[in-house]
């Protein structure tokens, strides 16, 4: 949703289901219409550094804190990006504080109008990491450090992967399986020789 400025004219990105937005470029306030409800937060219970302990030392790139968008009586999701990890995920109860800008720092998930109920918008902290040789993200819930889609690994060690560990396995037991097979194949083929 976007709304113009009425002191400067710019366009700008309506983010938050508050009553108000600043312009980024004149700082002017502005009453974003047809939102009725209240605006809540959860505190984060980690900060990066208790981020960067979850996972093997030298494996996380960058952490960044977001805040996504819920309803505050469901807790359905209330943004569209495609954040598949989050798409059945409900964030754990926490405490619970009013809207206040200053409380909050990192970005701020657009929230879908469409979506939004009326009882308001509850924002909840996740960290993204980024794992310094695939580059891609883990998503950790900043209340209950539970860890949202594939896990990080270290890059100096191999990931583990079970088919290839599974296949590894079976070749090496099937070559003394087949040596023993053999061996007795032919000890069998030379006593019935014999008798």
């Amino acid at each position: 949703m976007k709304l113009q400025c009425k002191q400067c004219g710019a366009l700008l990105a309506v983010t938050s289901p508050d009553a108000y937005i600043t312009c980024l470029y004149c700082g002017a306030k502005s009453v974003v219409a047809g939102y009725s409800g209240n605006s809540f937060l959860h505190r984060p219970a980690l900060n990066k550094n208790d981020i960067l302990r979850l996972f093997p030392s030298d494996s996380v790139a960058s952490v960044s804190l977001y805040w996504f968008p819920y309803d505050t009586d469901t807790l359905h999701k209330i943004f569209t990006q495609p954040y598949t990890e989050m798409e059945h995920y409900s964030p754990p109860s926490a405490d619970r504080r009013m809207w206040n800008e200053s409380e909050v720092e990192g970005t701020i998930v657009p929230v879908d109008p469409e979506l939004v109920g009326e009882a308001g918008v509850l924002y909840h902290p996740f960290w993204i990491a980024i794992n310094t040789v695939s580059a891609q993200g883990t998503i950790v819930d900043g209340v209950s450090s539970r860890k949202l889609g594939a896990p990080m690994h270290s890059g100096d060690k191999s990931s583990f992967e079970p088919v290839r560990e599974a296949l590894s396995a079976f070749i090496i037991a099937l070559v003394p399986t087949i040596i023993v097979f053999f061996l007795l194949k032919n000890l069998n083929s030379k006593n019935i020789k014999t008798i």
